[in-house]
């Protein structure tokens, strides 16, 4: 069966609901050249930006996808992908929890989460795009079939499987769901990165207990989640501090800091120098788009 469609560009805004009448099944999306293209039905979402950049705006927060980087986000987040100019996203609306198999085993899984793909494997994941995508009357697209690309993103998420499989949970199931959860918490906190975000608000967001959601989140990611929040702000530092020329004040400020002091103190304590020797070094070594951030 043939997987519906859904592309904003050239400036084009479209929103896209629960659309009666459409079979569940995968949805193949795209934003580029300044097109709008909003999700609101309760579905995951996967995106990938193959060139120029992209502006995601979700319930949990905001993103930007430079090419290479790809997001997933779960079926609550009701994402806005705005592609730049020179943009062009594409992805996949899915239901379920993203299993590839009729199985629905672990290995199967696409979980929230971000990270980056290489030319080569960019190219892998458009040409099965495209084989995803319905046939239109212009010969584009294949024949409709999302599950070999669902496969080679629960590949590409190695890192997240093995994290997946430290899950406390009697089923698969149960550890699924629990698993996703705590990804969308660590999305949560990138897509906050300005702010120090209270682990209760995080707890609240996936509908956790404080204290069994930094039980299980240190458990399964071997860090206190603090400690990530902390992390995620400090490079989101070490980025203004190359991209911009703002002033190391505002910058701390920026990064959910409350003095200049705290900041210094926790920047040299992460990077081994100062916020003013690591703009002066020129090389941001924290943004790396290889590395998932998610």
């Amino acid at each position: 069966m043939e997987q519906p469609m859904l592309w904003a560009d050239r400036g084009r805004t479209l929103r896209y609901g629960d659309v009666p009448g459409i079979p569940a099944g995968p949805y193949c999306l795209a934003a580029s050249r300044q097109g709008n293209l909003g999700l609101q039905a309760r579905r995951y979402s996967l995106w990938v930006q193959i060139r120029g950049e992209s502006w995601v705006e979700s319930a949990e927060g905001r993103f930007r996808l430079r090419p290479g980087q790809w997001i997933v986000l779960d079926r609550e987040s009701r994402p806005v992908v705005q592609a730049t100019s020179t943009g062009l996203c594409v992805g996949l609306s899915f239901d379920g929890g993203g299993s590839s198999s009729r199985r629905g085993t672990d290995e199967a899984r696409v979980y929230p989460g971000r990270g980056w793909l290489g030319r080569r494997e960019r190219l892998i994941f458009l040409r099965l795009w495209r084989r995803a995508c319905p046939r239109s009357p212009t010969g584009f697209g294949g024949q409709g079939d999302a599950r070999p690309l669902m496969a080679f993103m629960a590949e590409t998420q190695g890192d997240l499987q093995r994290y997946a499989q430290r899950c406390p949970g009697r089923t698969r199931s149960h550890r699924h769901q629990v698993f996703v959860r705590l990804q969308r918490a660590r999305l949560y906190l990138n897509g906050h990165r300005n702010r120090r975000v209270p682990m209760r608000e995080l707890a609240r967001l996936v509908n956790f207990s404080h204290s069994y959601f930094s039980r299980t989140y240190t458990f399964v990611y071997e860090e206190q989640p603090q400690v990530t929040a902390s992390r995620i702000r400090l490079a989101h530092a070490a980025e203004l501090l190359i991209s911009t020329e703002a002033p190391i004040g505002e910058i701390a400020q920026a990064s959910g800091f409350e003095n200049n002091c705290s900041f210094s103190r926790a920047f040299r304590a992460r990077f081994g120098v100062s916020a003013t020797d690591y703009r002066r070094l020129g090389i941001s070594r924290e943004d790396n788009p290889r590395k998932p951030t998610a």
